[in-house]
């Protein structure tokens, strides 16, 4: 009880402390090309940034996009995405970065990976992994926040509005926290099948990057799993999450070893 107890304490005071003010952005631009890849939109990873960021709410656009070209938004109603990619051989390993028209870092997801030998399926899949942060924000867009709060004369290359004041540098101010969101910690089981995301007292199972079922932790040691794929008894041991599942025809528990990412 009291390893679990000192874990959720790390949880909390590890929390991202830039994701409290995602909902004070409407908009996501999402760049035509990644440094670490060869040509624009390769293996269409920057098609699927926007589609992920639309997905999970936001208003997302790329560089380019013409409705952006036409009707010029203002630079700092909107949150510029970032790829950056620490991959090997063997593992794609993508972390999606927002910043503000400061350059200045809003929300950094954890790592995703994938080690399947395709390179595309591998950073669908790493890149998929990785927005399992985002989804975790709930992002809902908050007005309260004005763009006038949040600019400088500093704006970044990749701004779509042009119109930069010099006089509001004055102005420049702390924008006020909305919200509060636990940083995710990811485990991995060891045959590489599943993954469980810690969130606060919640964890959600994952086949891949298909959700198959949730658990919360209560104020037990031990807590109850039920997943499409299996259920049973948790518990965390030595900074591993230990699942003791039942399996039809054989006696006692099997046990899945998740280890943290």
């Amino acid at each position: 009880m009291k390893y679990l107890f000192t874990l959720l304490m790390i949880a909390s005071l590890s929390s991202n402390l830039y994701a409290q003010s995602v909902n004070d952005y409407k908009y996501v631009i999402v760049p035509e090309k990644y440094d670490f890849l060869k040509s624009p939109d390769q293996y269409q990873v920057n098609s699927l940034t926007k589609f992920l960021f639309n997905k999970y709410g936001f208003e997302a656009y790329k560089e380019k996009d013409k409705e952006i070209l036409k009707n010029p938004i203002d630079p700092c109603e909107a949150l510029y995405a970032q790829v950056t990619s620490e991959s090997t051989f063997i593992q794609a390993k993508l972390t999606v970065i927002l910043k503000d028209c400061n350059d200045q870092v809003i929300f950094k997801t954890s790592e995703g990976r994938s080690k399947n030998k395709d390179y595309k399926k591998a950073y669908h899949g790493a890149l998929r992994e990785a927005f399992l942060d985002i989804e975790a924000l709930q992002y809902n867009y908050n007005p309260s926040a004005t763009a006038v709060e949040r600019k400088t004369t500093k704006i970044p290359e990749s701004s779509i509005a042009k119109d930069k004041s010099p006089d509001l540098d004055e102005k420049k101010q702390i924008v006020s926290k909305t919200s509060s969101m636990p940083a995710a910690i990811i485990f991995t089981s060891e045959d590489g099948f599943y993954k469980a995301k810690q969130t606060g007292t919640t964890i959600t199972f994952y086949d891949d990057t298909k959700k198959i079922g949730l658990a919360e932790m209560g104020n037990g040691e031990a807590f109850d799993v039920t997943t499409t794929d299996f259920s049973g008894t948790a518990f965390f041991l030595e900074g591993r999450l230990v699942v003791q599942r039942k399996i039809k025809g054989i006696a006692g528990v099997v046990e899945m070893i998740f280890t943290k990412e």
